[in-house]
């Protein structure tokens, strides 16, 4: 969160670019936009069919205004071109997948907007008061919703401003006062516009950071809750709160040949290990064991630290041979030395007990069973593992 936010919102002057940063480079910026594509469709979809519905009611009121023939009826016209935009906007909009389309889309749209405008202002009787009001309404919305970025706003509403002003000064029969006044308005609309722009831009990205950076301390928060401080595997809090998923995974493989495969794991002579060597020589056996299994099971497999020197190993979408196979590579690995503990002259060896997830278990029955297998590999002698094919029907 330290970080001083860059914007495509800068007018080409470093000062105004230092001005107006939010993010430190442009990546930021694309991603942020791209993330902010969804809400920026769904928010114009929303006014545009707010403009296509109220037009009609516009057109009511539009004989107080107008001029006499055959100006009603070019406005007629502008009013349904106006309705005929809006609509060819909201079929197209909902498809934009890239912000640089998204932009050109909008400013092409509202460029046309603004042209109709102009052309209906045309029509209107020697009163310009009314109508500008509209315009500066209108053009203090655009650049409040942040709809566009700052430097297109300015330039769809500096143009559309330029052009109104031609308007009243060349075709309006209105005193010099209100000429002034009116140029005025406009010239104010467009400043109060531009800052209201920039404060909307700076803040959703300032606020885009912030959620950002609490998204990820809350993502380092449950990574720390749900891995072991000293192995970095996952913890019994982890296997426990995603269960559920497991639960759902092996339902799906129900009717496949493949299943989960919940594997417990014990060290051997753990213990002695601790009172002969040092808790020291202890840990780096467990990191080295860690080291050991993961590099032997694939990505989507979970390796889980329960206490002491007991893991639980979650195998995914495999058959029972696999997972057989995999588990005596492991032990042949151990037998063969490849612990690579040097303080150690004799290999460490680990007892295993295999299950299968089935669709009846609860997180308890396929731990006890688990549990059960490898209590039986133990008592057999060590250095083996036991398999429990389990049964369908929830133990008592």
């Amino acid at each position: 969160m330290g970080e001083k936010p860059t914007v495509d919102m800068d007018f080409g002057s470093p000062h105004m670019h230092r001005f107006l940063a939010v993010f430190k480079g442009p990546e930021k910026e694309n991603l942020f936009r791209q993330e902010e594509l969804p809400k920026q469709r769904r928010l114009v979809f929303g006014l545009c069919a707010f403009i296509t519905i109220s037009i009609p009611m516009f057109m009511l009121s539009d004989f107080m205004v107008v001029k006499p023939a055959p100006w009603d009826t070019f406005l007629l016209i502008q009013r349904l071109l106006h309705i005929g935009v809006c609509l060819i906007f909201l079929l197209v909009i909902p498809h934009v997948q890239r912000p640089s389309t998204y932009d050109a889309l909008l400013f092409c749209t509202l460029f046309v907007v603004f042209v109709l405008l102009e052309l209906g202002s045309f029509t209107f009787l020697g009163d310009y008061a009314l109508y500008a009001l509209f315009d500066i309404i209108i053009m203090l919305s655009l650049y409040a919703a942040g709809i566009l970025t700052v430097k297109l706003s300015t330039i769809i509403c500096l143009y559309h401003s330029s052009m109104a002003i031609l308007i009243v000064l060349t075709l309006k029969e209105l005193n010099v006062h209100d000429q002034i006044m009116m140029i005025f308005g406009y010239t104010f609309t467009n400043g109060a516009g531009i800052l209201l722009s920039i404060t909307h831009h700076k803040n959703v990205r300032q606020q885009y950071l912030l959620q950002h950076s609490l998204r990820e301390k809350t993502l380092q928060l449950k990574n720390l809750a749900y891995r072991d401080s000293l192995t970095n595997a996952l913890n019994r809090r982890s296997f426990q709160d995603h269960f559920r998923d497991i639960e759902k995974m092996a339902s799906r493989l129900e009717q496949s040949d493949k299943s989960l495969f919940l594997i417990a794991a014990d060290i051997d002579f753990f213990k002695k290990i601790n009172d002969n060597f040092g808790h020291d020589i202890g840990d780096k056996v467990l990191l080295a064991f860690v080291k050991l299994i993961e590099a032997n099971i694939r990505p989507v497999d979970k390796v889980y630290r329960f206490g002491g020197e007991e893991f639980m190993i979650l195998l995914q979408e495999c058959s029972m041979d696999t997972a057989i196979n995999r588990i005596e590579k492991i032990m042949q690995l151990l037998n063969s030395g490849s612990l690579g503990v040097e303080e150690l002259k004799q290999p460490v060896t680990c007892s295993f007990g295999i299950t299968p997830v089935l669709t009846s278990d609860t997180i308890d029955s396929v731990c006890i069973r688990a549990d059960e297998a490898l209590y039986n590999a133990k008592n057999n002698g060590r250095n083996q593992y036991v398999v429990d094919t389990g049964s369908d029907e929830n133990p008592q």
